[in-house]
């Protein structure tokens, strides 16, 4: 799943991608708990290189109303049991991502600094360099 282009201010259209699905037939919905939701468009089924299919399903909403939403589909490899993805937790793995790349992001230039620091204190040329920059020869 992944949001599509914006369609408008206030509005999202959500795409469920499907592929690698074999044979042809599959049944793919947007819907909200078991109700499907109109409006749901559907690509063409197209082939993949590898004799597998792919099907692109899209649904236009307004912002406020993708949560609840999930994309439905129901192969026969699925032998009866339907996968269903929630939009909620789709956005959820964007938060988790933020919050896993914020404090690397952090602790790489606090590592950054203090290697810096260590040098500067620990090292022969650091502790030159701030002995000449102390008396004005720098």
């Amino acid at each position: 799943m992944s949001p599509g282009p914006s369609p408008g201010p206030g509005r999202l259209m959500l795409v469920c991608h499907t592929s690698g699905f074999y044979p042809k037939p599959i049944w793919v919905m947007w819907m909200r708990g078991e109700q499907e939701q109109q409006g749901t468009q559907r690509s063409d089924v197209l082939p993949n290189d590898d004799g597998t299919w792919y099907l692109q399903v899209s649904l236009d909403v307004e912002t406020s109303e993708a949560s609840g939403l999930s994309c439905r589909v129901r192969h026969s490899s699925l032998r009866g049991q339907d996968i269903i993805l929630y939009w909620d937790h789709h956005c959820s793995v964007g938060w988790i991502i933020l919050a896993v790349i914020v404090p690397l992001v952090l602790l790489t230039g606090l590592a950054f600094w203090l290697r810096k620091h260590w040098w500067i204190h620990s090292s022969p040329f650091g502790k030159r360099s701030q002995q000449l920059k102390s008396s004005g020869h720098m």
